[in-house]
């Protein structure tokens, strides 16, 4: 008998449905969907608040915690949150990616292992208490937060927006504190980058004239608040740059190799007026202390010349000697970059300089693939002004041995880098597939070609 004659035609057949086993419980919180931010990425977030909070504790509380048993806690939590992260991202994704951040990081890599093997000598050899070992270990986890960050390009963007609204939002608290203390000159003195990126990122995320108006009201009144040099030349970076970009935006590609030039003049041409407008009013504008300044760099210099090459191998302590009066006092040199021209000699700065340098141009390509997303291009706008007036900070001041600081600007840096490359790497695809479907226009598409094939198999 026919099997088909047992069952009337258009009754449907009742299938039996597999049991599967209960969901676990707590996976919808942890694991919401694909495109969402996983637990242990939000554990590496809060460690990064966690040391923007410790950062910006001057303007808050009036309190240096920096300074205190609080300089190496995030440090401390970071260990095995990192762990638990590079864990999760081997067992569960695609698995760390080294070999494209280790291409752009090589140098800063070497940096700090020269610097953690020298001062690791200089301090249990030699003694040396204020020795460099904080900015040997800091620096190598540039290239660990590279590695860490998330694939896919809606978890990169969440990502993304994840460190904007850190960054807005701690650089509002620093501003109100500095604001709630005006009078108190210098609040934000070394975390003058940190706010004014903050302001800046948020000037390009949105695209309303109202909030762009409002991020320029605040970048600007931070810099006056705070009464510092830093600060303002901080602003005035931000502003030429909000100029020359609004400008760059608008014209076609034809007339900017033209506006480039122009753009280099002009920007020429303002910095030069800027800088005889100080020295003409420098009496009236604030400014530290130039004696402690200038003997700090003198004996840097000095340092220097003693041995040009390899420096002095981070086998010496941080800081310079200076009488006052009948005391000796130890003052950091304020000038991160020239103590690393001292220890390092050229050979540091060297290895410096190709790191900061392919990182800010690997974030720069990174801007120009993501013209379309405003919200991802605000990011990658914001991080690289970030990653200049960073420089420009502990170029003036001494804070690359404090903790916090260093979790905050190696974090921030090894984040961007390792979410530009993903970003990179999505665009170098969609470009291939582009190339591979323009290549097979006319041709006969895979579909046809496989219909065709099955087709004439099946003839008798």
């Amino acid at each position: 008998m026919n099997v088909g004659q047992l069952i009337p035609w258009g009754t449907a057949r009742r299938i039996p449905v597999p049991k599967r086993g209960p969901k676990a419980r707590h996976r919808a919180a942890v694991f919401a969907d694909g495109n969402s931010l996983r637990f242990t990425d939000w554990l590496l977030l809060t460690v990064l608040a966690v040391a923007y909070f410790i950062s910006i504790s001057v303007p808050l509380f009036a309190v240096q915690l920096h300074l205190s048993v609080f300089n190496h806690f995030p440090l401390l939590l970071l260990g095995p949150v990192l762990a638990l992260h590079m864990l999760g991202i081997n067992l569960t994704r695609s698995g760390l990616r080294w070999a494209p951040v280790g291409a752009v990081t090589w140098p800063l890599i070497v940096l700090g292992l020269y610097a953690l093997i020298g001062s690791s000598v200089a301090k249990w050899e030699f003694g040396v208490d204020d020795s460099y070992i904080s900015f040997g270990v800091y620096l190598l986890l540039l290239p660990v937060f590279a590695a860490s960050v998330p694939d896919g390009k809606e978890r990169t963007r969440s990502f993304a927006t994840a460190l904007v609204v850190i960054w807005v939002l701690f650089s509002m608290a620093a501003f109100i504190g500095e604001t709630a203390r005006f009078g108190n000159i210098g609040l934000l003195h070394e975390i003058e980058y940190l706010v004014a990126a903050g302001f800046f990122v948020l000037y390009y995320a949105f695209r309303s004239r109202a909030v762009k108006f409002l991020a320029l009201v605040l970048l600007i009144a931070a810099a006056v608040v705070n009464q510092k040099l830093t600060g303002y030349i901080i602003c005035a970076v931000a502003i030429l740059y909000i100029v020359v970009a609004a400008g760059w935006r608008r014209l076609l590609p034809t007339w900017r190799g033209a506006y480039t030039v122009g753009a280099v003049i002009f920007i020429l041409t303002v910095v030069t007026v800027l800088a005889l407008l100080y020295f003409e009013f420098r009496d009236f504008l604030p400014s530290g202390n130039v004696d402690v300044r200038t003997h700090q760099y003198q004996a840097v210099w000095r340092d220097f010349i003693a041995s040009p090459v390899w420096g002095h191998a981070y086998l010496t302590g941080s800081g310079e000697d200076f009488k006052s009066g009948y005391s000796l006092i130890n003052i950091p040199t304020h000038s991160d970059v020239l103590d690393i021209l001292k220890h390092g000699g050229l050979i540091g700065l060297a290895l410096f300089a190709w790191g900061y340098i392919a990182i800010f141009l690997t974030l720069g390509r990174a801007v120009a693939a993501t013209r379309a997303d405003t919200l991802l291009n605000a990011f990658f706008v914001g991080v690289r002004f970030f990653q200049v007036t960073a420089l420009i900070t502990f170029s003036l001041n001494p804070i690359l041995l404090k903790g916090p600081f260093l979790i905050v600007i190696w974090g921030n840096l090894g984040l961007a880098l390792g979410l530009a490359l993903r970003v990179l790497a999505q665009a170098q695809i969609h470009s291939r597939a582009a190339e591979v479907s323009q290549s097979d226009v006319g041709a006969p598409s895979s579909l046809g070609r496989w219909s065709g094939t099955f087709k004439t198999v099946a003839k008798p």
